[in-house]
């Protein structure tokens, strides 16, 4: 700070404070405004096309350059916004003025598109207005338990103003962010939900503007765990990750299927009917690969019996286990003229011999399991010289996380929250590197997800060309010399 004397040092840091706070100011006044007529009194004057991809761009860059300027790189973009001498001190700052300027020029310049849908009349719009200004105060409230010199850039220029380094706030934890580690964003997406004027404008940034409300947080989560280690991993155990609702207990619950054994084949349960509309996409895709008629299959972790039956229905001897005694006992009740043998068991110990069986299936396992390289070296163990095993998994990415546990789990609730714990999601590349250790050659990857809806308005399930999310392979035991 050599480089600027006390006056120049204290007369930076206050331009930049007015700055900061003005375009703030006007950035939230401009949002809340806009907004709460739909979108339709802002000032672009582009006609269609030209408004669509004006509009687009607006929106595109707000999420991008928001994200960006986060990262490491971004920072080093800030430090340059201002004079060298006080620059990374005022990178705070310096973050909330861009921000600020982007959310100006995202709804002053917005080309409206002249239509609107819907206006409430009368106490129709007294109570939305209500909950408009309900969802701001909480957003309010949000910001101001994270630490409003933070999220409003104080931090930076007053620091400077006082010739000292900024303090930044320690992990949130208090406030709203005892009910939810994302506060903000969910504050944020009720104002974008709240508002008193629909027209598609509105629909268009409410929609683009939550999507990015659900998964910016992730990118966010990932540099707390690095910042704060063992400390956040604690609090996000505790904390629902979005919505303002109580934790599960656990992750991993596999509870659930002792819970839910006795509805296993009648229908009633959604998740359930998820799982039995997947055996079909399932062994569409190995049905390709081996032909079942007499072999000697194992289905590891068999539920109720969804895959089993279907096996046997294909001609194979089937031996199935599965932890679960409640669902075994089901499974053994529906399947009495099949055939198959079902046993109490977990994968880490499986009760056969060993070169026992043709091929070994395990869907919807080996993310819960307690053990993966036991559960591996098991299978490994059972199968037969060139015998086969046919898996799918989740993948651990951020988009697996989004929607199998924040979408699926905790907002739509298709699955049991608890049900899946994202830590023990398995990449590709891990598991490949643990099965070409054993000894297996393994096949190809295969995308596997919802291609459609059923009547019931259940996902039917198919080959997806990504494996972002789920996927699904083979690998064959190699065959001794």
């Amino acid at each position: 700070m050599a480089e600027l004397s006390g006056i120049g040092r204290k007369a930076a840091a206050a331009l930049y404070g007015i700055v900061c706070h003005g375009l703030f100011a006007a950035g939230v006044a401009m949002m809340i405004w806009q907004m709460y007529f739909g979108m339709s009194r802002s000032f672009g004057t582009l006609a269609p096309p030209w408004s669509f991809f004006a509009n687009a761009l607006l929106v595109a860059q707000f999420p991008l350059l928001h994200s960006l300027l986060l990262t490491g790189r971004g920072r080093s973009l800030l430090a340059r916004l201002a004079p060298a001498a006080v620059g990374r001190d005022l990178v705070p700052t310096s973050y909330v003025i861009v921000a600020a300027l982007q959310t100006l020029l995202l709804f002053a310049l917005w080309s409206p598109s002249g239509i609107i849908w819907w206006q409430a009349e009368g106490a129709m719009r007294g109570v939305l207005g209500l909950l408009y200004l309900a969802s701001w105060l909480t957003l309010a409230k949000a910001i101001w338990d994270a630490g409003l010199g933070l999220q409003t850039g104080a931090i930076g220029w007053l620091a400077v103003y006082g010739n000292r380094r900024p303090a930044y706030p320690p992990m949130p934890q208090t406030g709203l962010f005892r009910f939810s580690r994302q506060p903000i964003y969910f504050a944020f997406t009720l104002t974008l939900w709240t508002v008193p004027v629909w027209t598609p404008d509105q629909l268009a940034i409410a929609v683009l503007l939550s999507t990015y409300c659900l998964i910016g947080p992730l990118f966010k989560e990932a540099r707390f765990r690095k910042m704060f280690g063992t400390a956040f991993e604690d609090y996000r155990l505790g904390r629902s990750y979005f919505l303002p609702l109580p934790r599960p207990a656990s992750r991993n619950d596999l509870t659930i299927y002792e819970r839910f054994a006795p509805h296993w084949w009648d229908g009633s349960v959604r998740w359930l009917r998820t799982l039995q509309n997947l055996v079909p996409a399932r062994l569409a895709h190995f049905d390709m690969l081996i032909d079942w008629r007499g072999k000697r299959v194992l289905d590891l972790g068999c539920g109720g019996g969804f895959m089993a039956e279907a096996l046997a229905r294909r001609g194979a001897i089937v031996d199935a286990v599965d932890p679960a005694a409640a669902a075994i006992a089901i499974a053994k009740q529906h399947a009495r003229d099949l055939g198959i043998e079902y046993r109490v068991g977990t994968g880490e110990h499986l009760p056969f011999p060993d070169a026992g069986f043709d091929a070994v299936i395990c869907v919807d396992v080996l993310e819960h399991v307690a053990d993966l390289d036991r559960v591996l070296a098991e299978i490994h163990r059972v199968l037969k010289p060139g015998g086969q095993f046919f898996f799918d998994t989740i993948n651990r990415t951020l988009l697996a996380r989004l929607v199998v546990v924040h979408i699926a789990e905790d907002v739509l609730r298709l699955l049991p929250r608890g049900t899946h714990d994202p830590e023990k999601f398995i990449r590709p590349a891990e598991i490949t590197g643990k099965l070409s250790r054993l000894g297996f050659e393994l096949g190809p990857l295969a995308g596997l997800g919802p291609r459609r809806l059923t009547r019931r308005l259940d996902f039917a399930f198919g080959r997806l060309p990504t494996t972002a999310i789920l996927y699904m392979s083979h690998a064959r035991k190699a065959i001794s010399v």
